[in-house]
């Protein structure tokens, strides 16, 4: 009895207490808009630091499946990239003879965000190294010398958007322009769209200046891209397994010799 007797005080005492807000809502907005403000103001600084630590568990979250995502998608492209070099078996390309002055590298600096575009070696200017040598895998073009020390060197590789190289196309002997996509793909670009290539084709250096000699073997094409503006883009498969680099060799001139 003496718990239920506090029990229906209490009960009494919310139910008057609410009229007396209601009462007070009604008579005295401005004073009942002050007190919503007032408390609002309090339990937001409560609020914050659990709010705060929401955001934080949230962005570490997001960070995670973004990770997860991209290994996902950089063994698809290399299950994808094993599939078509399996496919397409190369048939004895040969390596031009100036690319037998190779300097062997390893590779130190790979960014996820940035595994199509570029990557760091250990090998700089102190080893021969110079802007613009280009960087060849299994014999086959991969990228070019863009940044170099005198310890390590950055290469851009060919699959990325900003890698321009002037290619042909063994069996016609067309030039066209080799280029990447920051996803992994490489495309030839600039051939006229009347032209017609088949898949298998091979596609080589041309000659574009001292360090980059032509004839060195870039890869095959695979395929037919949407036409623009005239042109016909062809899709490239390089030769070379570019999902997984752990060492290269860069071309020196001919004067280097370490």
């Amino acid at each position: 009895m003496h718990k239920q007797g506090h029990f229906w005080i209490h009960s009494v005492l919310a139910i008057m207490l609410g009229l007396i807000l209601v009462w007070g809502s009604i008579r005295l907005p401005s004073v009942t808009q002050s007190l919503v403000d007032g408390v609002g103001s309090v339990l937001y600084w409560l609020e914050k630091p659990a709010h705060e630590l929401r955001l934080l568990v949230q962005s570490a979250n997001n960070w995670v499946l973004e990770r997860k995502t991209l290994h996902a998608r950089v063994l698809e492209l290399e299950a994808e990239n094993l599939a078509l070099r399996t496919a397409i078996q190369r048939m004895g390309w040969p390596v031009p003879e100036k690319a037998q002055n190779l300097l062997s590298a390893k590779v130190i600096l790979r960014y996820p965000d940035a595994w199509w575009k570029d990557l760091r070696i250990d090998k700089g200017t102190r080893h021969g190294v110079r802007v613009g040598a280009p960087a060849l895998s299994e014999g086959f073009l991969i990228g070019r010398v863009t940044r170099a020390t005198e310890t390590s060197a950055w290469v851009e590789l060919i699959t990325s958007s900003t890698f321009l190289m002037a290619a042909v196309v063994d069996k016609t002997r067309d030039l066209g322009v080799i280029n990447g996509d920051d996803q992994g793909n490489v495309w030839l670009l600039y051939i006229p769209q009347e032209k017609k290539f088949e898949r298998g084709m091979r596609l080589s250096t041309a000659l574009v200046g001292e360090l980059l000699p032509p004839g060195i073997p870039v890869g095959q094409i695979w395929g037919e891209g949407t036409p623009r503006d005239g042109f016909l883009p062809y899709k490239v498969v390089s030769g070379a397994h570019l999902t997984q680099l752990y060492g290269l060799q860069v071309l020196l001139g001919e004067e280097v010799r370490p």
